[in-house]
């Protein structure tokens, strides 16, 4: 049920308004800009003689906005991070052609990581399970080694640089995977967060505890590179992303880590604490922070992911209670009726517990079916086929047509309706002689929202039949339950060869059956039209 729940989700948002709202040129111009100032502040570090930028959070921006808007937001973001990439590039020491392929490769990169994160997590891709966290660093290594292929082809027709073209790629690889994996969840969880803001508690208390990691940051990045020095505040920073995880939503999380990461860069680039030590060698302090930088957002999360797991847990475990508690009342009030009813009848003890038990066994029959198929559907087949097995051969029973999904409600509706019909056909109808046989056809008229599902019951060769003088329980109920629960018809004729029962079944839903999976359409309540005097010794 909660598949189909959350099937019916992703239908609802797979259309995001966003991008119509802020306009093509608009989310171009942000991306753009975006994605322009985090090149500038890349390029402000390059890894000499290579000549890559060591940090390329860029490729973050734009691979973070693909996948948080989707498809509808392709051309406007390639658009804005190839513009960015040539005027970025042309402001420094590249030439046009360099700039181009650059770009080229850029955008490249992020509709790539987007393509594949779309491909194989599908729409409304968010950071709240392990497998999409380990989804999105195995896109950013696909997309950034991609890339790099294409951005050390481009170094060495246009810049032609003296360092291998193994260290070319593996800059431009380690830069551009670091900058995605550390912005992009920044990015997604902001486009969560603002078609489902926070509760205004989580936001202050998230607030409070990125304020408290980014002093915590500083203080660790700024003392001088002895280890006893920096075990004490490393020790404390863990605390907090983990308090961040368990009590907010990732997004925090992400923010924590871009804090993080935004230190060790602006340390490294201007020479403070131990990642800017002038007195190790740039290639290692590089690689330092390059893997300082990937356990930090790594450790977030993946902490953030499992306290949210923990949480879509917590919710489905509330959820199947609520539900099974609805289910459990409303099918003892169910039998609670049905005894009532039957035992008005008037009959002798024997006959009302075989009459109690026949109706009680039709419904666990219904709900057998349904736990089989984890209440997904039931197909007609099966379920017709269940009812009549207890009074019928081969030689005196026809069922057929279409295969036809039933949802949970249509199940237990139609299962009690065809018990009736059996039930009184093995009495005093068709089954109740040797000659006597029961055809029970179906058709689907339509395939649309507007399908109509028709049921034909009928019984031939049977004792001559005559129409009840008054109604009973049975036939009140095959006559008011179907309109009740399901809103179609029921018309019940009792010519003299045979009774005959045609029901018309509306189809409604049938491409969002998850509706019909909500509790209060579970288990349908008996209808309160049915008689207050039944009488199951009546023909129907």
């Amino acid at each position: 049920m909660l598949q189909h729940l959350t099937q019916e989700v992703h239908l609802r948002t797979r259309a995001d308004p966003t991008v119509p709202r802020i306009g093509t040129i608009g989310l171009a111009s942000a991306v753009g800009i975006a994605y322009f100032f985090a090149a500038q502040l890349s390029l402000a570090l390059l890894a000499e003689p290579v000549g890559v930028a060591v940090f390329w959070p860029a490729a973050g921006v734009s691979s973070g906005v693909l996948i948080a808007l989707r498809r509808d937001a392709r051309l406007p973001v390639a658009a804005g991070a190839m513009v960015a990439t040539i005027i970025a590039n042309l402001m420094g020491d590249r030439n046009v052609w360099g700039a181009t392929a650059f770009a080229l490769c850029n955008a490249g990169e992020a509709l790539l990581a987007a393509w594949l994160i779309e491909r194989y997590f599908g729409p409304g891709f968010g950071l709240g399970r392990l497998r999409n966290v380990l989804g999105l660093l195995a896109a950013a290594v696909v997309a950034t080694a991609a890339s790099g292929i294409g951005g050390t082809v481009a170094y060495k027709l246009f810049h032609s640089p003296t360092a291998p073209i193994w260290t070319t790629w593996h800059h431009w690889f380690a830069s551009d995977a670091v900058g995605i994996i550390t912005v992009a969840p920044l990015v997604i969880g902001l486009a969560q967060a603002v078609r489902e803001p926070p509760p205004r508690n989580e936001i202050i208390e998230g607030v409070v505890a990125l304020v408290a990691l980014a002093a915590m940051t500083v203080i660790i990045v700024s003392l001088p590179p002895k280890p006893w020095q920096t075990m004490v505040p490393v020790t404390l920073l863990f605390p907090i992303l983990l308090w961040l995880a368990a009590r907010c939503r990732p997004v925090f999380a992400a923010a924590g880590a871009f804090i993080v990461s935004l230190a060790i860069v602006w340390t490294i680039t201007f020479g403070i604490g131990h990642f800017g030590d002038p007195g190790l060698p740039i290639g290692d302090r590089i690689m330092g922070a390059q893997a300082a930088i990937l356990g930090v957002a790594l450790c977030a999360y993946v902490l953030a992911a499992l306290f949210a797991e923990r949480r879509r847990a917590e919710a489905r475990q509330d959820l199947l209670i609520a539900e099974l508690d609805h289910r459990v009342k409303n099918v003892l009030a169910r039998v609670a009726v049905i005894a009532m009813h039957t035992r008005q009848s008037g009959m002798t003890i024997d006959e009302f517990v075989q009459a109690l038990d026949g109706r009680i066994q039709s419904m666990a029959a219904a709900h057998s079916l349904l736990s089989q198929s984890r209440w997904g559907g039931v197909g007609l087949t099966d379920l017709i086929g269940r009812q009549l097995a207890p009074y019928t051969t081969d030689a005196n029973t026809q069922i057929g047509g279409p295969e036809v999904m039933l949802t949970a409600a249509e199940t237990q509706a139609v299962a009690m309706v065809i018990h009736e019909l059996v039930t009184n056909a093995a009495k005093y109808g068709a089954l109740s002689s040797p000659d006597g046989r029961v055809s029970v056809s179906w058709d689907r008229t339509r395939a649309d929202a507007a399908a109509i599902l028709t049921i034909t019951w009928r019984e031939l060769g049977g004792p001559p039949v005559t129409a009840p003088v008054q109604s009973g329980y049975g036939s009140s109920l095959i006559r008011d339950l179907i309109p009740h629960e399901l809103g179609g018809t029921v018309d019940l004729v009792f010519p003299s060869d045979g009774a005959c029962c045609k029901i018309e079944i509306p189809l409604k839903r049938r491409c969002s059956d998850a509706r019909a999976s909500l509790p209060h359409r579970l288990l349908p309540t008996v209808p309160s039209r049915l008689p207050a005097q039944p009488d199951l010794d009546r023909k129907y």
